[in-house]
């Protein structure tokens, strides 16, 4: 076994239990034991790779350690470019930011604190480990052991590593055992057999991690990439009254939003505009789209209608644009070369978005049909945003008769007249198909028996008409066809 450079190799103390991690005193540059006579270019600066352990994430679920590590690394960005997700851990490339920051000791005093608050808002433990190793494996495997210590030569890795217990390597229950029975307690018993035997015994992935640990095997990251967010505003030189001289404005601010959104290869479907006055809250206007887009001329049409229908409390001294909502592009190839697109479902997307602007939302409604056989509780009036939800949740619904059914179905039913045998509306009235029976809701205390017919009336007006089957058995007209 090598031995280890006491200058190079600087163990800390591990974690307190119970106050949780404590950030330790750390050598503010790197020692560099080179020969006078080496030239400074042929010196090779190795990378330094700082390890995040978080214990207290092994308990939670998949998906909520997933929000957590975002959260968390959305901190240690503030440290470094380069943040990668690991197994419960973080682990950010710091060679370049030791310059910067002033040394190993100031980097962690500024992930302290944020880090202590974000776990303390996820009401989790404040205890975490961290280690700064030339490589990503090895950092890992200290930091796992709880010895947040700083290697900052790959010669000094094998000896840093060899006293850490072969628990830190994470394996399975079963590969732990077949190591204990073996008589390995500490990764320097590892280092001592031949790995090819490892390899037959374990496999390749433990000698694989072995290898990244001192930096023998290249380690792919998975780096950390925080949410897109896009805000920009416009102070004016004075206050305008007149919304229609704040498109061109906004204009521009949608063509910067537009070449942000291409060169990430995102869409919005919502997005929020801040009409600024003095001495007043601002007026906003939100413009949520039933199909994200990042068309220009398609936002700046919306903010047109809705300027349309505004009024300002004061004149306008700014304008503020905020993205809310980000979605994947996905572009539309349903069609081969040579083929039109059909289009009917975007247009009636970009009409019922203009309609929504100018009425607003509430009024916009749908007629959807309701699997109950009595014609006054067959259909039901939604919001019209609710379509493709309900439609995802029913994809197989049909309708509840394939029989006829008008449009206009008259809010209660209208008594006809009968003279001579001849039904009369306003004029007479001839039954051109029928009967059709219903006969429901006797559970409900509303016993439906009825007759249903398509008539025609003399002026050619088709009418849906029925008669009780019971009673006096009158006759009545129900709806109006189109």
């Amino acid at each position: 076994m090598e031995k280890s450079d006491p200058s190079a190799q600087l163990p800390l103390p591990s974690l307190p239990d119970r106050n949780g991690a404590q950030v330790i005193a750390l050598p503010r540059t790197a020692p560099a034991p080179q020969s006078r006579t080496q030239p400074a270019s042929s010196r090779k600066r190795f990378a330094l790779w700082y390890a995040l352990y978080f214990p207290q994430l092994e308990t939670l679920a998949e998906k909520p350690r997933q929000e957590a590590l975002q959260q968390l690394a959305g901190q240690a960005q503030n440290i470094s470019a380069t943040v990668s997700y690991h197994d419960c851990a973080l682990v950010a490339e710091i060679r370049s930011s030791l310059k910067y920051f002033g040394g190993l000791q100031a980097i962690h005093e500024s992930l302290q604190a944020p880090l202590q608050q974000c776990l303390a808002e996820l009401q989790l433990s404040s205890e975490y480990g961290y280690a700064a190793t030339p490589t990503v494996t090895g950092s890992l495997l200290l930091a796992r052991a709880g010895h947040n210590s700083a290697v900052y030569r790959p010669d000094n890795l094998r000896s840093a590593l060899g006293h850490l217990p072969y628990e830190v390597l994470h394996l399975h229950r079963e590969q732990n055992r077949r190591l204990y029975n073996m008589g390995v307690r500490q990764l320097k018993d590892l280092w001592r057999l031949p790995m090819e035997g490892l390899r037959k015994r374990f496999g390749s992935e433990l000698v694989s991690l072995l290898n990244k640990a001192l930096g023998k095997a290249p380690e792919p990251t998975r780096n950390y990439l925080p949410p897109p967010a896009f805000h920009t505003s416009y102070d004016l030189p004075y206050g305008v009254e007149n919304l229609d001289r704040l498109l061109p404005v906004a204009d521009e601010m949608l063509a910067q939003l537009n070449d942000f959104l291409r060169r990430r290869d995102l869409v919005t479907d919502l997005l929020q505009f801040k009409l600024l006055h003095e001495n007043r809250e601002a007026t906003v206007v939100r413009l949520g789209l039933r199909q994200a887009s990042r068309s220009r001329e398609h936002l700046l049409l919306l903010l047109q209608t809705h300027f349309a229908s505004l009024t300002v409390p004061a004149p306008v001294s700014g304008l503020q644009l905020n993205v809310l909502q980000f979605d994947a592009h996905a572009p539309d190839s349903e069609t081969l070369p040579g083929q039109q697109a059909n289009h009917t479902n975007s247009n009636l997307d970009l009409f019922m978005e203009q309609l929504h602007a100018r009425l607003g939302v509430q009024p916009v409604r749908t007629l959807d049909t309701v699997a109950e056989h009595c014609p006054e509780y067959a259909c039901q009036l939604n919001e019209y945003d609710a379509q493709a939800e309900r439609e995802q949740q029913l994809p197989h619904a049909q309708a509840v008769s394939d029989r006829p059914r008008p449009v206009w179905l008259l809010p209660k039913p209208q008594l006809l007249t009968l003279r001579n045998n001849r039904l009369y509306y306003r004029k007479a009235i001839t039954l051109l198909s029928g009967p059709e029976r219903i006969e429901t809701r006797w559970w409900s205390g509303e016993d439906v028996q009825r007759d249903y017919y398509v008539a025609r009336e003399a002026s050619g007006s088709r009418l849906w008409v029925f008669r009780e089957r019971g009673g006096e058995r009158n006759w009545y007209l129900h709806g109006l066809f189109a």
